[in-house]
């Protein structure tokens, strides 16, 4: 298998145009983009922005992101050049001063400074509600960062906020193109200025991780949620494949779900969020302090009326052959996908260093071998491997079941796991097999979310 170009997935977006078997997703974009670029023609000759605002604040478009679908748009650059900025990013660096110059009075602001002011005000609106609803369950700071994840995973913006009174402030601080981990921002404090080289650090002080993706903030705080996985970049892709796949078409008939391995929770919060055929969901983790952090995060980004109302099971065990009597018509797990060397297993291990290498296919044997009894006749595993073991996962498929690469060609990605790096054996074996990539003395291997069906 060809594992030799990265797809980004925003470029998959793109590509799933000239795809024969994703027409619902072909008919969902087509018709969004066709819809954004009426109304932006339309507000702009008019000069009232009201239905472009009403088109980013709609329920139907709750996980939309406003600014993908304009990265997605040819005439963006344009748009932004007309006003001064040298592209996207220009734009979103310097948001604080544009803003002050469109709430000037004496200013004759132009309809393209109008489109982007009212994006903007729809990003700070979702956030803003994100970390209020997250101040009243959980212990999140009334200062520091958020890493926020665009749809398709184009960019992370580098966030600061700071509550004054009762509303955060925001302030972009850097932006991370085509983010390899979601810990990029270290490789930027090189390159920052003095300023936001400050600003940083003070950021990863805190001990607070904050991750933002399609309207769902997921909080984690390292002082008592030890030991919790993720967010990790495999974890955003995920919560992205799904959202494009299952959220934004609408025409998902999933009423049961099951997420292995919950961790921090932002892909149970995420199935919980936004499929509104959803009755039920179950997350498992052997972890307690997962299983903890997962319902906070769902507390404060499900509203009362949804959470109330939908059957929410939380199990701290570990996953195992019929541990479940009922079947799924969604399942979703990210395994521990490293190989490990044929004398060493997960039990010698320390527990730290097992978490951190996300070693051993134990978890992915176990998934399969019981498809047959925990998957409904029309439902879908999203298992996410990697380059390192998708060959061993494709071998030990069921023949009553089948599969699908969204991304064939992967979604490369920073390969940092400490237990393996300093591990010579391991990391020898592991280049060895041909699914690590060396680039400059960096390690990186390639994402394969994989759709298995029954036949």
């Amino acid at each position: 298998m060809d594992y030799k170009d990265t797809v980004c997935v925003r470029e998959l977006a793109l590509s799933w145009h000239f795809s024969k078997t994703d027409k619902a997703m072909i008919n969902f974009k087509s018709k969004k983009y066709t819809e954004i670029e009426g109304i932006l023609k339309s507000c702009s000759e008019s000069g009232d922005f009201t239905d472009w605002a009403k088109f980013l604040n709609s329920e139907e478009n709750t996980f939309t992101d406003g600014l993908i679908n304009l990265l997605d748009l040819d005439d963006l650059n344009h748009l932004l050049c007309a006003y001064g900025f040298n592209g996207v990013n220009d734009w979103l660096i310097h948001v604080d001063s544009w803003n002050e110059q469109i709430l000037d009075p004496r200013a004759d602001a132009k309809p393209e400074s109008l489109i982007m002011y009212q994006l903007w005000l729809h990003i700070e609106s979702n956030l803003t509600k994100a970390i209020r609803n997250s101040r009243l369950v959980a212990s999140i700071p009334r200062k520091g960062g958020i890493l926020y994840f665009l749809g398709g995973l184009s960019k992370c913006l580098v966030i600061k906020y700071e509550i004054v009174t009762e509303l955060p402030k925001f302030h972009i601080v850097d932006i991370i193109d085509d983010p390899k981990s979601v810990f990029d921002f270290w490789a930027i404090l090189n390159e920052s200025k003095l300023r936001e080289k400050n600003i940083l650090k003070e950021i990863l002080s805190t001990g607070h991780k904050i991750i933002f993706h399609r309207n769902v903030l997921i909080h984690i705080d390292r002082r008592k949620d030890i030991d919790v996985f993720g967010p990790t970049i495999d974890t955003v892709l995920i919560a992205e494949i799904l959202t494009q796949k299952l959220f934004e078409p609408g025409n998902s008939k999933i009423r049961s779900a099951l997420e292995i391995g919950c961790g921090n929770g932002l892909i149970t919060v995420a199935i919980a969020k936004n499929c509104n055929t959803l009755k039920s969901i179950f997350s498992i983790d052997s972890d307690f302090n997962s299983i903890s952090c997962t319902h906070r995060n769902l507390r404060s980004n499900l509203d009362p009326f949804r959470y109330n109302n939908l059957d929410v099971f939380l199990l701290c065990a570990s996953y195992r052959k019929n541990l479940f009597k009922t079947k799924f018509d969604l399942i979703v797990c990210n395994p521990p996908y490293i190989p490990l060397l044929s004398n060493q297993s997960g039990g010698r291990l320390t527990r730290k260093d097992y978490l951190e290498s996300v070693g051993g296919l134990t978890l992915i044997d176990e998934i399969l071998n019981s498809l047959k009894g925990t998957l409904s006749q029309k439902g879908k595993l999203l298992l996410l491997v990697s380059s390192l073991s998708l060959e061993y996962t494709i071998s030990k498929l069921p023949k009553e079941f089948s599969y699908e690469l969204p991304l064939p060609a992967g979604f490369e990605v920073l390969f940092d796991v400490e237990a393996v790096l300093n591990n010579a054996e391991w990391l020898e074996f592991l280049i060895s097999s041909g699914g690590l990539i060396i680039k400059d003395n960096v390690y990186f291997h390639k994402l394969f979310p994989m759709w298995i069906t029954r036949i």
